[in-house]
């Protein structure tokens, strides 16, 4: 029995604000316990880095300059694998390869924590976690974008915002067109946006609050959402 097209485009938007959970837990986590980088949002990561190089703190430049070299690879990585497979449909099965991908690495970057979390801190421990956490990150977002939701990045957040807006302002210049379908799908992809926005916050919230009471909580919850990803994807955009 076919998935129906309405049904599987709103579980898709779900597992979107899924991934942008994940995102802004792991962009918290970074910050928090790996130095004050950021490892999804590379606006931000661009930022900081441009600061540690004006203030000439060599350490803090470096951790933000391996965090974009991971997300670029891992962006490559992820790209590599959407771009070859199978075209066409809500979900390709290639984002579900891609995000499978994604959360191995992550899982690497969970365990890696556990082992180093006991220890103190060294450079070297984390530079191997701000590899894994970008690279991952890379991957996502690569994933995220052969979805083409139109506006929609689980880590580009400056520009979900951006396309919040413009799609705000559309609908209030087509207020008095009689037209309901013209009102339609701008009314749905705001709303879409404006929960990537909250939805990512809301992890970043989460995870922040995670790292007070017990630090591995933190961590697990950027693994654990897109490991519910894979499985509802594999079941529901599975071929029929």
């Amino acid at each position: 029995m076919p998935y129906p097209p309405r049904t599987a485009t709103r579980t898709r938007n779900m597992l979107l604000l899924w991934l942008a959970g994940a995102a802004g837990a792991t962009d918290a986590v970074s910050y928090l316990e790996l130095g004050r980088v950021f490892t999804a949002n590379m606006t931000g990561n661009t930022v900081l880095l441009g600061l540690a190089l004006v203030q000439v703190e060599s350490q803090a430049a470096l951790r933000s300059a391996l965090a974009l070299a991971g997300f670029l690879l891992g962006g490559a990585l992820g790209a590599c694998i959407v771009e070859r497979g199978e075209s066409g449909g809500i979900w390709p099965p290639a984002v579900t390869v891609a995000l499978t991908l994604e959360w191995l690495l992550l899982a690497a970057f969970t365990a890696d924590w556990l082992v180093v979390s006991g220890r103190p801190p060294t450079s070297a421990a984390t530079a191997g976690l701000i590899a894994l956490s970008a690279l991952a990150m890379g991957v996502q977002s690569a994933a995220a974008r052969r979805l083409d939701v139109s506006g929609v990045a689980t880590t580009y957040i400056t520009g979900t915002l951006t396309n919040l807006v413009a799609r705000l302002v559309r609908r209030m210049h087509r207020a008095g067109v009689p037209d309901p379908a013209q009102l339609a799908e701008p009314a749905h992809g705001a709303g879409l946006l404006a929960a990537v926005w909250l939805v990512y916050l809301g992890g970043a919230a989460a995870a922040a609050a995670a790292t007070r009471l017990d630090r591995a909580l933190a961590v697990v919850l950027p693994t654990s959402l897109v490991a519910m990803v894979i499985v509802t994807a594999a079941l529901c955009f599975r071929k029929r």
